[in-house]
Formats: structure tokens, sequence, C-alpha cells
């Protein structure tokens, strides 16, 4: 195997705080034994087997949980803690049920069943509040978010700590790639291209060790370069700031998103959902 040498680099950034045999056979049937379950060896659920899903599904996109100061740059980005909360009561009281992008494309193959009313609820860039207000919002309604982390904001002042995201990833949230440092990604020759696609979803799984399964275009720019490096990457999906919902029959490598933005009502919120999914 070819080593790569960007990749070791940016493994031992401080930014990052990370560190940078052989198959047995099986034996004959005449002596395999079988396991029988007990309490330390539950058996596994069998895997689900079911019609591929046509729902379409809204993903919301927020960013910061919180009130924004006066003079605060891109204020709209900022959703006050109480309005998300709002916006959570009315969408669940409206019967929507959260579940993450994973769910979604497995089920849109048939192997993972859908709530009557899906919604995804993600989250770019990596922001503090977003492992406090939405989590603690989140986790009053049994619900995963889907956090699109840019590895540049981790443990930064503002941002989340791995020790946080651990946290949320134990209530069942999803991590996806937000790039390395948020660069706009039509602009990257293919070596910086790749660094930002492949690598940030390499040193994410290695930190977390989870799948990271989706890819979130910084700021939405992407072109068909772009898109092709994301699927060379291994990723399943990628999600977009385009307006919409994610379907299974679009391009899942551009999903849209319903994008919410400061002073929006609760009723506004579920409102622009249900117009997506129609």
């Amino acid at each position: 195997m070819r080593r790569r040498p960007w990749l070791s680099l940016i493994a031992c950034a401080a930014l990052f705080g990370a560190g940078c045999g052989s198959e047995a056979s099986a034996p004959p049937p005449s002596t395999t034994t079988a396991v029988v379950p007990t309490e330390s060896t539950p058996a596994p659920p069998p895997p689900v087997r079911t019609t591929p899903s046509r729902a379409a599904v809204p993903i919301l996109m927020y960013h910061v949980i919180a009130a924004a100061k006066p003079g605060t740059r891109l204020p709209d980005l900022w959703v006050p803690a109480p309005d998300f909360a709002d916006q959570m009561q009315a969408l669940d009281d409206a019967g929507y049920e959260a579940v993450t992008l994973t769910t979604v494309l497995d089920a849109w193959r048939g192997r993972a069943v859908l709530p009557k009313q899906p919604i995804v609820v993600s989250f770019d860039d990596g922001y503090l509040s977003q492992g406090q207000a939405a989590a603690d919002t989140l986790r009053s309604h049994h619900w995963p978010g889907v956090l699109n982390l840019v590895l540049h904001s981790l443990g930064t002042e503002g941002g989340l700590s791995a020790s946080r995201i651990k946290i949320m990833l134990r209530d069942g949230w999803e991590l996806g790639a937000h790039s390395l440092t948020h660069a706009d990604m039509t602009t990257l020759d293919p070596v910086a291209l790749q660094r930002e696609v492949a690598g940030s979803r390499e040193l994410l799984q290695k930190k977390f060790g989870v799948p990271v399964n989706t890819f979130c275009y910084p700021s939405g720019r992407f072109n068909a370069t772009v898109e092709q490096a994301v699927r060379d990457a291994g990723y399943r999906a990628a999600t977009t700031v385009d307006p919409g919902a994610a379907r299974p029959d679009g391009d899942r490598f551009a999903l849209p998103r319903v994008r919410v933005n400061a002073g929006e009502s609760a009723a506004a919120v579920v409102d622009a959902v249900k117009s997506a999914a129609s």
C-alpha cells in the first residue's frame, strides 16, 4: 500500500490533537459448533429486508443555536435556543420524527424502516451550542442529530470538544464530514481537494471510531469534480444548501436541505418542512 504523505502531515497537526495477520480459514462444516446466545452474548437482530422507501425526507439545516449579539457576522445563522426548542416541539406535535441520514439512505435501499413522517436535523461546522442547547432539546425528544464537523473547529473557542462529540455520538447522533478547513472545494487543486474530502473522512473515523458516511459541501460550493471526489472517498451521500427535500430518485451526492434562519417561527418551520416534502 502506498503511503499518503498528506495524511500523515494532517494527522499530526496540533489542530486535531490526534495521534497519528493473515485471515484465518473457516473450520469445515463437520467441526463447526453453534454458538448459543446467552445474556452476555445476545443474538444479533435479523437484518432488515423490506421494500425500499420512496419517501422524500426534509433535512433541516442549522448552524449556531444561540442568540446573536449585535454586530455578529451572519446573524441569520444564529437561532436562539428557545426558538429551536419551540421548532422541535412543533415538529414533534405535527407527527414528525427525526432520524439520521444514514437511516434514510438505508431505508431507500430496503435496509431500514422510516417513521411515517421522517426528518433529519443537521448542524454544520461544529459550534459548542450544538452540543449543549441543541443536544439537550433533541435528547428530550429521543431524537438524533447529524453533526457536519469542520475539523479545524474541533477544540477551538466556541467549538465542540472531542469529549462532547463522543457524548453526542452516544446519544445516537451521526457524524458527517464538512472538510478540514471549510475551504471552497471548487477552487482546490486535486491534491488539496483529496486532502479536504478524503482526509477529513479518514481522520474523523480514526478519531471517533464511527462510520462517516456523508459529506456536507462547505458553503454549498461544489461542482462535478468535487462531487466525484466525494464519491471516490467512499461517502454514500452529500448535502448541499439548495432548498428542498432529499428524494430517493435524486442525486444522492447533491441532497437539498431546508435552511432554518434566525427569526423563523415554529409554525413557519413546520410549513417549510411540509412544503419541501410535498
